[in-house]
C-alpha cells in the first residue's frame, strides 16, 4: 500500500504534516477516536462529520471474535462495514492480551484478517510488556514482539509495527531501531500504564529512546496516549498520532477531561467549557442519566481532545509549542516532572528545531535555560566576535548588536531597559557572525549603502556598488543575503560549511536554478549544522553556486525522507 509522509510546517521535534495511506489523506498531529460497532457511544457518522476525525481505530481482533461481524465485515469489507471513508486503523488484540494474558488468534490468523477487511493500518500481534516488567522478562517478550514483526513485513496495510521494552530506554531503542528500519509506521506501546499512573517522566524517557533510534521519517503513533494534557508533551517529542478510547471510558465512569487533568463529574458545581455540548447542558449534563449522559460526556471529552490537537498545530506554526508545553507543566507537580526529564534531552531537539520563528519566544522559567533554542542561540553566540555584552536570561551574555534578532528580541521587549545604541555596521556585522559564522561580519563592506523601512526606521536592505548585497527580514533581523553576498560567503566558507549539495543531476540542478525548491530526494549531503531556517548556499555536485535558500527541514531529517521540500530557493 503507497504510503507517504511529507513535513510541513515543524518546531522543535514536532510536525505538522499531510500523511497519505492509499488514496486517503490527512493532517498531522491527528487524533484517532477508537469507535467500537459493537457499543457505539458516539454515531461513526458524527466522529466524521461533527468532529471532523480524519482516521478512527478499531478493534479487529473483536470483529474476528464475533462470527456475524466477521463474517459481515469480510463480505462488506471494513469501510463500507463501518459507514467511514477515512483511513481506518486496526488494533490486533494486543491490548486484551496485556489486559487478560492470552488471546485465542494466532499472530498470521489476525494479519491475514486485517488484509481481508481491508484495513488503511494494521497491526501485529505484539507483546506490550507491564512498564515494571523485569528486564529479562521484557527483552524475552521485546524478542517475541520482533519475531512477530517480520511475518507483517509484507502486508496488505501500512503495518503499525509497535515499539515495547517496558520502562526500559535501551530495548525501546533496541525495538525502534529494528522496527524504524523496515516499517515506516511505529506505534510506541505499553505506556498505557505510565499514563494512567502519572509517571509522566518515564514516560518521556520511553517515548524519546525510541524517537532518537527511529529514522527521521517515520510516523509515530502514541499507542493508546488518549489523554488531551499530554498531547503537547508528546507532539513536541515528535508524536505525530495519537488514539483515544479514554473520551468513551472516562465517560462511563462519570469523569470529565480537561486540558489539564480529569474531574469527577459528580462533584463538579460549576462547568467551565463551551463546547457545544457543555453550552447546551451546563451543570445540568450531570442530571443526564444512563447512555444520554454517557454520550453527552463522551462528546465533551472527544471537543476537549480535538480543540488541543487544533491548539497543538497553531502552536508549531507560530513556533510556541514550548509555551504550550511549559503552560500544561504548571498545572500538575507530575507535568512539570515531565518537563524536568525532557530537558535532558534538549541537544537532540535542539538539532530539529528552527533557528527562527514567527512568533517571539518568551522565557518561562527556570526551565527555558535547556530549552532548544537557547541551546542554539548559545552555540552561535560563541561565533560572534564582539565584546559588548549584556545580561539577559535565560540566554547569559547576549552581544548588544544582537538584541533586534530573533530568539533575544521578545525576551529583551519583556524589559524596562532600552536598546543600546549600535553603529549600524558593527549590528549588521555581528548578525552575520551569529547566522553563518566567523569572519562572516567581513563581508560587509565598510562603505555598505543602508536603507531604512519608511514606518518603522528599521534597517532592511543593503546596497554596495550599486547592487542589493542583502535584505534585512523584520520579523527576526536576520539577514537574507542576495547575489553578491552569497557568491563572497561561497568564496569564504569551504563545502560543506553552509551547503546543501544536489546529485549528479542536470535537470535537478537546472529546475532549482529557476528557483524551485530543492526536495530531499535530490539532496547528496547537507551542512549538518545547519538549522531549519537558516540562509543556505544550493551547490551542485561540483560545489558551482546554484542560488541561495532557506532550510526547511534539520539536515538528518533532510538525510531520511525521500519526499518533501529540503530548502526553498531564493
Amino acid at each position: 500500500m503507497d504510503f507517504d509522509f511529507e513535513i510541513k510546517r515543524k518546531d522543535i521535534a514536532a510536525r505538522v504534516g499531510r500523511l497519505k495511506i492509499g488514496d486517503r489523506s490527512m493532517e498531522t498531529p491527528a487524533l484517532m477516536p477508537v469507535y467500537n460497532p459493537q457499543k457505539r457511544t458516539i454515531p461513526i457518522e458524527d466522529l466524521a462529520e461533527e468532529f471532523g476525525a480524519g482516521a478512527i481505530m478499531a478493534n479487529a481482533y473483536m470483529l474476528y471474535k464475533d462470527e456475524d461481524s466477521k463474517k459481515e465485515v469480510l463480505d462488506k469489507g471494513i469501510h463500507d462495514y463501518l459507514g467511514y471513508d477515512g483511513i481506518i486503523a486496526t488494533d490486533s488484540g494486543s491490548y486484551q492480551l496485556m489486559v487478560y494474558g492470552a488471546v485465542d488468534i494466532d499472530n498470521k490468523d489476525i494479519i491475514e484478517f486485517e488484509e481481508g477487511i481491508g484495513t488503511d493500518i494494521g497491526s501485529f500481534l505484539d507483546i506490550p510488556s507491564h512498564p515494571d516488567a523485569y528486564l529479562p522478562r521484557a527483552r524475552q517478550q521485546l524478542e517475541t514482539t520482533l519475531e512477530r514483526s517480520r511475518e507483517a513485513e509484507n502486508a496488505g496495510f501500512a503495518v503499525n509495527a509497535a515499539i515495547q521494552g517496558a520502562k526500559y530506554p535501551e530495548l525501546r531503542a533496541e525495538a525502534a531501531k529494528s522496527v524504524g528500519e523496515r516499517f515506516k509506521l511505529v506505534a510506541v506501546g505499553g505506556i498505557v500504564p505510565l499514563m494512567e499512573a502519572y509517571r509522566f517522566d518515564e514516560l518521556v524517557h520511553v517515548i524519546m529512546a525510541a524517537k532518537k533510534a527511529l529514522p527521521a521519517d517515520r510516523v509515530v503513533h502514541a499507542f493508546g496516549l488518549g489523554h488531551p494534557m499530554l498531547f503537547p508533551l508528546a507532539a513536541l517529542m515528535g508524536c505525530d498520532l495519537f488514539d483515544s478510547a479514554a473520551y468513551a471510558l472516562y465517560a462511563q465512569a462519570g469523569r470529565y477531561m480537561t486540558d489539564s487533568g480529569t474531574e469527577d463529574l459528580d462533584s463538579m458545581e460549576h462547568i467551565f467549557c463551551c463546547c457545544p455540548v457543555c453550552s447546551k447542558h451546563g451543570i445540568g449534563i450531570k442530571e443526564l442519566f444512563g447512555q444520554d449522559r454517557v454520550e453527552a460526556v463522551a462528546r465533551h471529552n472527544l471537543y476537549v481532545s480535538f480543540d488541543m490537537i487544533g491548539r497543538i498545530k497553531h502552536a508549531i506554526k507560530s513556533g510556541r509549542l514550548w509555551e504550550l508545553v511549559a503552560k500544561q507543566a504548571r498545572s500538575h507537580p507530575k507535568m512539570m516532572a515531565a518537563l524536568t526529564a525532557l530537558l535532558e534531552h534538549s541537544p537532540w531537539m535542539a538539532e530539529l528545531d528552527p533557528i527562527t520563528k514567527p512568533r517571539a519566544m518568551y522565557h518561562t522559567g527556570a526551565e527555558s535555560q535547556k530549552r532548544p533554542e537557547v541551546i542554539n542561540a548559545k552555540i552561535r553566540l560563541d561565533r560572534v566576535g564582539s565584546k559588548n555584552h549584556i545580561e539577559l536570561a535565560p540566554f547569559g551574555q547576549v552581544n548588544d548588536e544582537l538584541l533586534d534578532m530573533y530568539p533575544f528580541n521578545g525576551v529583551f521587549s519583556m524589559m524596562d531597559d532600552s536598546m543600546p545604541k549600535v553603529r549600524d555596521i558593527r549590528k549588521l556585522r555581528a548578525i552575520m557572525e551569529y547566522q553563518f559564522g566567523p569572519g562572516a561580519g567581513e563581508l560587509i563592506p565598510a562603505d555598505v549603502i543602508i536603507k531604512r523601512s519608511r514606518k518603522t526606521k528599521r534597517i532592511r536592505w543593503l546596497y554596495h556598488k550599486g547592487a542589493m548585497l542583502a535584505s534585512v527580514r523584520a520579523s527576526d533581523h536576520f539577514i537574507l543575503p542576495h547575489e553578491p553576498l552569497l557568491a563572497a560567503l561561497h568564496a569564504k566558507f569551504p563545502a560543506p560549511r553552509l551547503r546543501i549539495r544536489l546529485i549528479d543531476d542536470a535537470d535537478v540542478v537546472a529546475a532549482v536554478r529557476d528557483g524551485r525548491s530543492a526536495m530531499c530526494k535530490f539532496v547528496a549531503d547537507i551542512d549538518p549544522d545547519l538549522r531549519p531556517g537558516d540562509e543556505c548556499l544550493i551547490v551542485d555536485c561540483n560545489d558551482r553556486l546554484i542560488r541561495g535558500g532557506q532550510l526547511h527541514l534539520a539536515p538528518r531529517e533532510v538525510s531520511d525522507f525521500t519526499r518533501g521540500m529540503a530548502a526553498r530557493a531564493r
